[in-house]
């Protein structure tokens, strides 16, 4: 889709600090990091979101998500990580476009990734 900038990266038509890649998925650095090596994990293919993804891209983001944490443990130390999905605009996911944030996580990092909920009142 070429209104989406998660296809043409995908597809090699717009510049992205690509860190890795597989069959299905694409993953490369925000124009934002929010904490050193935050990274966007993509679908190649254009899937709105996690509802219209096929089942097997699960097993697929699984090894990503383990290679992501081999990588960043030996070069920068991460000891865990957080993978984060907006699912719809209503849980403010901004483009639509299958994908999650992967946060590499260090010991006292001082990183709070979970937000602060109103309670059920």
């Amino acid at each position: 889709v070429d209104s989406c900038p998660f296809c043409r990266i995908a597809a090699g038509r717009q510049a992205a600090e690509v860190v890795l890649q597989s069959a299905n998925f694409i993953c490369f650095a925000p124009l934002v990091r929010e904490v050193p090596g935050h990274t966007v994990i993509a679908s190649k293919q254009h899937v709105e979101n996690l509802l219209e993804a096929p089942g097997a891209l699960g097993a697929e983001l699984i090894e990503i998500c383990k290679a992501l944490a081999r990588s960043y443990r030996s070069t920068m130390g991460a000891a865990a990580f957080n993978l984060l999905i907006a699912n719809g605009e209503e849980a403010q996911q901004s483009v639509p476009h299958l994908h999650f944030h992967y946060l590499p996580r260090r010991t006292d990092d001082g990183i709070d990734a979970w937000p602060l909920l109103p309670g059920a009142g």
